[in-house]
Parts: structure tokens; sequence; C-alpha cells
């Protein structure tokens, strides 16, 4: 009974194991390419395929040149005819489907020793191809004929033409698979048997195979887990360094179970060492400040459990170790240890800077053999290993055994980082015994490895502050990749064709600051020039998107072709310059392309057609300007900056119309001017190519008004008034007029002096010519006037007209006049007329002071006819009142409609 019950449970546990593993074969497993392969026993009999699909599961060992793992084929004519077959590379699967040849280049490389899941289905003339369940290409096409078979091969073409690794899962349907049923059989929730070709088989082996059983977990999670390398004797110091450089860390376990998986994993998979290894270093340290534990992976505080008596060094021992679950203990950094590394499955390294003309050559993995030793195994015929007296590494291809090159002293005995080697084989056109640096790492896309293997993101690469450790991310910044043939003193063409268009030329021009010298026409102008192009022949490389941070250095400006200009229009000869002042920055507008293996370091190649170069420069010129002045000061003047190229004609060189740009970012209120619109008026149609920058200039009119308008305007008004003092004040009026004059006509010199000699009239010139004019015109008035009042005083008229009293009757004073009129003499001859000037002016005085007291009876009738009439210079005064005021307002609405206008 117990024996029928313990056969029923090994049953039980058979068909549990069969339901949980998968049939896996295993293809040369020793590398050795063979014609090893599975072939279905039985000849298979389909109808022609004009759809399809096949998915297979693999994990590859080695990849060749071609790495067939699916061929059928059909002799049903009598000659064998291939109509599907599949390689599978690392960065493409190339599927032949009847007459359909595609390559589909996968968006993710294919890792070595890890599983995935391919995929390809065709149907009307679309082939789309599968990696782990995710669409990574699509192609166009038609089959040609249909597909069939009677013969299905699974491993290998033939022997030149061979998988190494393990398949499962190869099934072949007569429909289209759905992108989810895809992805359901990439993640293990469906299990679907082909149609065509069910993996069930049967199958024959041939040749060098290997059956067994493998979980799904393992098949579905190949890629996922952690993995351990164990080293001794390392310093703490070093053992973080080792483990961050082979893509992992040093882990803290913190729980029973983390520290039982540690030393599970020591004894089982390093024995040789495992004795050794009863303490290990924890990711843990105090060095910062003595008594906080940081995280060296996380960069934070933990809360270690102790053992007794411990911490205990103070600070003499800054790191800790683990001596038993959850029992660590400090000590110094400088003993030595062992290390335990935590690093995620199946990390990928390279190996750059070895110009190997094939991507597989330099990719590998990180493995470590039980007596702990660590071997880099390629994904084709090169490994990275120690020699066997442990004194350098050697990088050799296994199968012809010719070493590649030699490392020795590796920093901390490990290959990783990027190091100096000795060459053996000639390689980067260098000879074999030369020292080569070449680079190890686990980094992946976008990131820079550090010199000891460390990755920091690419873009923190060359911004000018430290973010590796070891501060080696500053280090080699070149922005510029010159081709094998570059003439700085050629201008470059539109993506290099000969026959392109000419090469446009932006600027940025940046005015800080002006200062307008009327009087010599010149405009001296402190501003900046930026010059942008594109440099097809280059290629750039470490670009940010910051492009301060792309500044070029000045030896290397000095090797770049740099377009000149000429300033035309200025006080002597000036020209672009590319001198210490001169700033050149490469603007990231493109995207990147990987760069090739040539160089020790990861690089993303700019390409120069995509990504403009600019110079930067500050000038301080004086420039020339032609103001035309015939409204000074109510102008608006024009001064134009003219550049023209002087690099080469307009057939190759011309200014960008749509990029260049000109600004005034000073202050625009000058003294004597406001800066107005900055404009730009291109001519590429000379045989160089100019363009001028057009600077309005408004006139600030304040200061000459205050100064000659104002003031020579109240001097008119105060020469017109002089027609309302008394008449017989002649040397007043006449001396009020003529100091008007004066002070105008020095207005008008000073004014004069402060501007340019031009043969034309100016506003102002008009302004103090006509204020000159009707002073002058005031000034013979005033003498016509005083004529008139001599001729009014011979011909016996009074000098003023009559003013009745209030009571009506006539001031006495007036008939004492007219009668000394008459009497003045004795022969009735008229005085001389200084004389009679003096006796009017006091028989005026005299009587005016009887009048007051008395009033004297109408005039007799001969004397009627004789008051009724006004003398002539009272007439002239009314008349140049109103002539002058009357010529003045016209003069100054003509005048001010002019200005405003």
């Amino acid at each position: 009974m117990a024996r029928m019950f313990t056969l029923e449970c090994l049953l039980l546990l058979s068909c549990l194991s069969s339901c949980c593993s998968i049939q896996v074969f295993e293809f040369q497993g020793s590398g050795v390419q063979l014609d090893s392969h599975l072939l279905h026993a039985n000849e298979l009999s389909f109808t022609p395929l004009d759809f399809l699909s096949f998915c297979v599961r693999l994990r590859f060992y080695f990849l060749w040149e071609v790495s067939g793992f699916l061929q059928v084929s059909d002799n049903s004519t009598g000659q064998m005819m291939h109509t599907i077959q599949a390689e599978v590379n690392l960065n493409y699967i190339r599927v032949t489907l009847s007459k359909l040849r595609r390559y589909h280049f996968l968006k993710q490389q294919l890792r070595a020793l890890t599983w995935h899941h391919v995929c390809v289905t065709y149907g009307d003339g679309v082939t789309i191809s599968y990696l782990d369940g995710l669409e990574q290409d699509r192609r166009q096409g038609f089959l040609g004929e249909s597909v069939t078979g009677t013969h299905i091969k699974i491993g290998s073409w033939d022997a030149y033409n061979s998988f190494s690794g393990q398949l499962s899962q190869a099934n072949i349907w007569s429909r289209v698979l759905t992108a989810d049923e895809v992805a359901a059989l990439a993640d293990c929730t469906m299990e679907e048997e082909g149609d065509i070709l069910p993996w069930k088989g049967p199958w024959t082996v041939n040749g060098d195979i290997s059956p067994s059983q493998v979980s799904l977990d393992d098949l579905c999670k190949g890629a996922s887990g952690t993995e351990y390398f164990v080293f001794n004797d390392f310093t703490a110091h070093s053992a973080f360094q080792v483990c961050q450089g082979l893509g992992g860390f040093v882990p803290t376990p913190q729980l029973p179970e983390e520290y039982n998986t540690i030393i599970r994993t020591i004894t089982e998979y390093h024995t040789k060492i495992s004795s050794l290894c009863k303490s290990f270093w924890v990711g843990i340290s105090d060095e910062k400040e003595e008594g906080v534990w940081i995280d060296i992976q996380h960069q934070s505080q933990l809360h270690p459990s102790w053992s007794v008596a411990e911490p205990d060094g103070d600070k003499l021992e800054n790191c800790a170790i683990a001596e038993g679950p959850q029992q660590f203990a400090d000590t110094r950094c400088d003993e030595l240890k062992c290390v335990v590394c935590a690093v995620p499955r199946r990390p990928v390294w390279k190996l750059l800077g070895a110009c190997e003309r094939y991507q597989r050559n330099v990719h590998f993995v990180a493995l470590q053999d039980n007596s702990s030793n660590l071997i880099f195994q390629g994904y084709s015929d090169f490994r990275i290993i120690q020699n066997e007296d442990k004194s350098e590494w050697v990088w050799k291809d296994w199968h012809t055994g010719q070493t590649m090159a030699s490392l020795s002293n590796a920093v901390n005995d490990v290959p990783i980082g990027r190091q100096t080697w000795t060459l053996t084989k000639a390689m980067c056109s260098q000879t074999g015994g030369s020292a080569r640096r070449l680079l190890l790492t686990p980094c992946g896309t976008g990131y820079f490895s550090c010199d000891d293997a460390s990755c920091i993101p690419l873009y923190q690469r060359c911004d000018l502050k430290f973010d590796c450790h070891d501060k080696s991310d500053e280090s080699g910044c070149h922005l510029v990749k010159f081709p094998p043939v570059y003439r700085p003193d050629l201008p470059p063409e539109i993506n290099n064709n000969n026959f392109s268009q000419p090469l446009p030329i932006a600027l940025y021009i940046n005015i800080e600051s002006a200062d307008v010298d009327t009087s010599s026409m010149h405009m001296h102008v402190n501003f900046n020039v930026s010059m942008t192009w594109q440099e097809s022949r280059l290629s750039f490389l470490n670009l940010n998107e910051d492009y301060t941070l792309n500044r070029v250095p000045y030896e290397t400006m000095q090797r770049v072709w740099v377009p000149v200009i000429d300033f035309t229009n200025t006080k002597g000869n000036h020209i672009t310059l590319t001198d210490h002042q001169t700033t050149m920055v490469i603007n990231m507008l493109g995207k990147p392309r990987l760069g090739d293996n040539t160089q020790p370091e990861e690089l993303e190649v700019y390409a120069g057609p995509e990504n403009p170069m600019s110079v930067r420069r500050k000038y301080s010129i004086t420039f020339q300007c032609q103001f035309n002045l015939k409204m000074y000061p109510f102008d608006e003047q024009f001064c134009n900056l003219e550049l023209t190229m002087l690099s080469a004609s307009s057939r190759l060189l011309v200014f960008d119309k749509v990029a260049t740009t000109a600004v005034f970012n000073g202050n625009p209120q000058l003294v004597e001017y406001f800066v107005g619109d900055v404009d730009i008026e291109f001519h590429n149609e000379r045989d160089f190519a100019a363009v001028f920058v057009k600077c309005q200039l408004l006139r600030r009119s304040g200061f000459i008004i205050m100064n000659v308008y104002i003031p020579s305007l109240c001097l008119l008004v105060i020469s017109y008034l002089t027609l309302y003092f008394t008449p017989s004040n002649f040397q007043v009026r006449i001396l009020a007029s003529l100091t008007s004059l004066l002070v105008v006509a020095t207005l008008y010199t000073q004014a004069s002096a402060s501007l340019p000699k031009t043969s034309y009239f100016k506003m102002v010139d008009v302004w103090l010519l006509s204020s000159i004019f009707f002073i002058f015109i005031i000034i013979v008035i005033h003498t016509i006037i005083d004529r008139a009042r001599d001729w009014d005083a011979i011909s016996g008229f009074r000098r003023m007209a009559p003013s009745p009293s209030p009571s009506g009757n006539v001031p006495l004073s007036n008939y004492i006049y007219m009668k000394n009129l008459r009497t003045s003499s004795v022969d009735n001859v008229p005085l001389d007329m200084e004389n009679r000037r003096r006796n009017s002016v006091g028989l005026s005085t005299r009587n005016s002071q009887s009048a007051n007291q008395l009033d004297i009876q109408s005039p007799p009738e001969e004397l009627q006819e004789l008051i009724s009439f006004k003398p002539v210079h009272e007439i002239i005064i009314l008349g140049a009142r109103i002539f002058v005021l009357a010529i003045l307002v016209v003069f100054h609405i003509v005048y001010w409609t002019v200005v405003l206008a």
C-alpha cells in the first residue's frame, strides 16, 4: 500500500512537472559551428500559404555572421527550394518568405544568455516583426509565389549558417496573428500550437543538440532577477567602485532572508572562496559624518542592526561588514575583505575603441565560474580573461587562440572601465605593441561611462561640472569632428552639394548703445554681432541642449571656417574678427546618431547641417551717416549700418532674409535723439551680398526749442511791442529793436556752429533768419515813423490827435502847440529839428500841467478843419502794427504747418 502511494505521488509530480515546464533544445553549446538541427520526423503537406505567422523562443550563446534558426524547404518538384528562412543578429532579423527577403531592424538589441520571443507575420503584402511581444518593424512587399513546404529544419541552415544557443516553442500558423495574440504568447499567458508546425513535433535530432525541460518562469522572465559576483581581498572603496562598475551595488542585507540568499549564493556558486567569506562588506559608511550611516547606493540614512558592542571604532572605523544575519560590525575601510556585488541579470558589456567591424565582436556577458574567476564572454569568438598566472588580462579569439590586446596592472585588478591596453595585433591604424585606450563598460544607450565604468546620463557629459566620482566626465570634451580633408579657407555648401543654392548666413545684431554726433554726421555704436550658418562638412560631439555649454575652444575655432563681414560705411576699415574675444557655440537642434566604436567613449554624433554654428563678438565702431537736416530740429533721421559679405560672392554666400534680425536694447533716449525702429534691408543681388541695418532717429527738439525758439520768439515779440512805444521815444524804440536783432543773430550763429555745413536751409535757419528779417522790418518801420513825425512837424500837424477833456473842450496845450508851429520864427521859417523837438517836448510838458486846471473853449472856426486830420506817422504806426502782426501770423501758420506735417 505504501509503495502504491509513493508511485502515485511520483506520477503526480511528473505530471505537474510536465505541465509547468517546456521542452528546450540546446544547439552547439560548445560554440563550434556545426550543422546541428532538428528535422521534423514527418514530411509536411499543407496547402500553399498566402498568409502565415511563425514564432520561436530563443536564447543565444554566440552570434555568427549568419545565425540561421529556421528553414522550410519544398522538394515536391524534385528540386529543393527554401521557401522560409529566418536568421537572427544583434540588431536585426532577416526573413525570407518565398521570393520576398527583408531585413527587420530591432528597436532594442538582443542580449546573450537571455530568453527572447521572436514572431513574424505576413498578410496582404505587409510583413511585421515582433520582439518580446512588441512590434519592431514592418515592411511592404509581396511573396511572388505562395509559400509551400515539405521539410522543416530548426537550429541551422547548414554548417556555416547555424544557431548557437537554446530554442523552444517554434510554431508556424497559416494565418496572421494579431498583436494581442503575439503579446500573449510572449508573456506566456496564451499557449497555442501552430497548425502548420506544432512545437510538440515529432522531431529528429541531428548533431550537437541537448534536450532539457525549462520552467515557464525561466522562459518568460529570463531577463529579470539579480546575479551575485563574489570577490576576495578588496578594500571597501575598491568594493564600492568595482560593484558600481559591474553595473550593480554592494548589498546591505537587513533581513535574515536577504543575508541567507547571499550566503547560499556564495556557497553554491563560489565553493573555492566560500570558506574565506565568513564576513563581507555591506554598502554603508559614516565617513561624511560620524555616527550617521549612509546607504552608498541610495545616499540615504540607514539604521543598521549591529552586533553586540558594535559599532566601536569611532572615527577610525567608518565602514561595515556583515558577520551574520542582522549582525553588522564597523571596521576600517582599508582592510581586505570579501565583497558580494548584486548585479541586475545579464547587463550587456561593450568594448569601445577597438574599431571592430561587427558589433557582436565587442559585446560581452560577465560571468564567474565556481573558482570565482571573472570572465567576459563575447557574443562571438572573443572573450576577456585573466592569464594563468593572473598577471594580466587578455582579449583573445578563443577559436584561433590569437590575442588581440593585453592589460597589465588593471585598476582594482579588473579590466572594467577606461584603461590603457597593449595591442598585440594591429588595429585602428596602430601597430602591434603600441598602447591604446579601451573601454569595457556595462552602460546602456543614453549613458556615459566614467573611467571606473560607473554610468551617468549622457547629457551630464561636458556640462562644466563634475558628475563622475573620478571626475572623468569633463575630460576630453571635443565638440568638433573634422573630416579627413577640410579647408577652412573655403566656404561650406548646403548638404555638401555642389549644385545647391548659396549658403545663407543669419545675422543677429544686438545694439547696446549709440552716440550720434550730428555735426560730423557720425554714429558710434556698441553692438554684438552673431553669425549663424550650417557647416555640413563637420560633425559635432557631446552637445548639450543648453547652447552655452557647447562653446568651442579657441584652438578649435581657429581651424573652422568663419564668414568674414566688412563694416562698409565706417570711419576706417573694420571687419569681423575671430580672436580671443570671439565666442563660438554649436546649437543642438537635430537628433543625434550613435557613434562607432573607434573611440573609447560613448558618443552621440550630430550632423553639421542639422546643428548650426554661431560666432558672437562685441564691436565698438563709428559709422558714417547721411543726414537730411532740412527739417532740423523737427527732423527724423536714419543711419545705416552697412555690412558686406567678404568671404565669397553672392553666388556662394548670402544673408538669410528669414533668420536675420537686428534689435536695439540700449537706452533709446540719446542726447539729441530718440532711437525708434530698427529695420533691415537686404541686397543679396549684389556681387557681394550686403545688408543695411536702418536705425530710426527721432530728434528730441526740446533743447533747441528751449534755447533757440522760445528766446528768439520772445525777442521777436519784444521787437513787435516797440511799435506800441511812445513815438517820441525814438532812441528807446530803436535800441530795443537793435538789441533784439543782435541777440537773434547771436543765436543763429550758435545754432549754425553746432550743425554741419549744408547747401540748403534748415528749419531752424528759416526760423532765425525770418526772425532777423522781421526785426529788421520793424527797425525800418521805426525809421519811417520817425521820418514821418518830422514831416508832420514841418507840415504843421499836431503830434497827437486831439483828446477832448472830460468837459468836451480841447486842451490848451494843443492850441499853444499849433500856435508855436506858426510863430516859431520871425520870418515864419521853422526852427531846426533839434530845437523844435526840444521846444515841443517842453511846451507839451508845461501845458499838460496847466491843462489839468484849465479847459479852453472850442477853438476858433478857422482851426476846426486842421484839428479833424491825424498825422501821417500815426497812420503808419497803425498800419505797421497790423502789417507786422499779419505777416507774423501767416509765417507761423505756414511754418508750423510744415513742421507738423
